[in-house]
């Protein structure tokens, strides 16, 4: 009988079952490294190897053994670095360079080939000691970010000094160089933007626009859900096309997916930062039950060198994404989901967190405890359900006290 290929997937986050599942029908034996002795996507994998997936040389030693015909990852911006270097090392096919994703892992990097290229962005500085940042090109507010962390980690908002050189220190543990990035605070809404860079154009395939956690109740810039899709005014839907072909250009983008974030503040738009793969969380959901993307599969295309098509349906529905965070606690369960789901007021939900897992106030997007979505005609219809679903949900902890951090939601 003939041996299966051998994929390699680094990471084993919930996003990366649906990953595993499609390479398994594409007639790979796929093997999942991770640091986590058990990951979500672990049982779905053929094999687990208990290891670093930011250990470049660990991994490619790791593939060089087995002889792999892939190493991919579809959501980790790191992993994919690492995809990419150990791809280039055996002559394996990968979606871009190793100098390329090297770039968009480092923030600082990004921005100053954004400023090279015309793409609107905020100023910025860089610094690795918190007595040698540039005061003089920093004004208030400011947002400061390690220059290479996933899942939101260590990005704030600071108004005064004394917040920066805080958050400056925090940053700098987290990061893997000891570099943190200090840009100018965009007011405005933030949009994502999910794109298709085929080889001459770039499509937009969705849009969404976030909705933030109340800033008085944390000084983490991060969302608690979105609107699907982002309500743009005509001229800014053509910049948004624009600005995706220039991130394109800029970072030799060709036959792959990519997704970037900005501010959208009348009829500016200045972006935040992209990443040229899929979103993680409810990314791959979202494409594919709102828009008929099927973005993993475009993703291992991507991969494989196949040539990518666009293949979408026009939004029949308005959406509404919702992230639960609890208050610090041991987790038990969530109540009123399904209940909610068989009454027709939401239509999906998912859970990240097992019984006995422990929650801490930080609200990294890690932390979530569960998600849900809506849909609707209009705004109003997915206003008024998600005030329903809020009201009735419930996040128990092992005491079985209701902690549902219910502060950091809007009006």
């Amino acid at each position: 009988m003939k041996k299966k290929p051998i994929a390699i997937v680094l990471g084993g986050t919930s996003p990366h079952i649906v990953l595993v599942k499609e390479l398994k029908k594409r007639g790979y034996y796929v093997v999942l490294i991770d640091y986590l002795p058990n990951p979500p996507a672990k049982e779905y994998a053929d094999e687990h190897i208990l290891a670093s997936t930011l250990d470049k040389e660990c991994v490619l030693n790791i593939a060089k053994e087995l002889n792999a015909s892939l190493v991919i990852s579809s959501c980790i911006d790191q992993a994919n670095s690492v995809c990419c270097y150990v791809a280039e090392r055996m002559g394996l096919p990968h979606p871009y360079s190793f100098e390329t994703s090297q770039l968009v892992t480092d923030k600082g990097l990004m921005k100053q080939r954004m400023l090279e290229y015309g793409i609107p962005t905020s100023s910025f500085t860089l610094t690795s000691n918190i007595e040698d940042i540039d005061w003089a090109k920093i004004s208030f507010p400011c947002v400061v970010k390690p220059v290479d962390c996933n899942s939101s980690k260590g990005v704030h908002k600071a108004d005064t000094k004394t917040e920066v050189k805080k958050y400056v220190e925090e940053a700098l543990c987290l990061s893997r160089t000891h570099k943190a990035i200090i840009e100018g605070y965009c007011t405005g809404n933030e949009i994502q933007v999910d794109c298709l860079a085929l080889e001459d154009e770039v499509s937009i395939v969705m849009t969404r626009q976030k909705k933030m956690i109340r800033r008085e109740k944390s000084a983490v810039l991060q969302s608690f859900g979105s609107v699907v899709p982002a309500p743009l005014s005509n001229e800014v839907s053509i910049k948004t096309t624009e600005i995706a072909n220039k991130i394109a250009n800029a970072f030799h983008l060709r036959n792959t997916p990519f997704f970037y974030q900005a501010i959208v503040s009348n009829k500016d738009i200045n972006v935040l930062e992209f990443a040229p793969r899929i979103g993680g969380g409810l990314s791959y959901y979202m494409l594919k039950n709102f828009v008929g993307f099927h973005a993993v599969e475009s993703v291992i295309d991507s991969f494989l060198g196949n040539s990518l098509v666009l293949k979408r349906k026009p939004l029949e529905k308005c959406y509404r994404t919702c992230l639960l965070y609890a208050h610090p606690c041991v987790f038990d369960h969530i109540e009123g989901l399904q209940q909610l789901k068989d009454e027709g007021f939401l239509k999906e939900f998912f859970i990240t967190k097992c019984k006995g897992d422990a929650i801490d106030e930080d609200l990294r997007s890690s932390n979530r405890v569960g998600s849900f979505i809506v849909s609707g005609k209009d705004a109003k219809e997915l206003e008024k359900k998600i005030i329903i679903c809020l009201n009735r949900i419930k996040i128990i902890d092992t005491e079985g006290k209701d902690m549902m951090n219910r502060l950091i939601l809007d009006n």
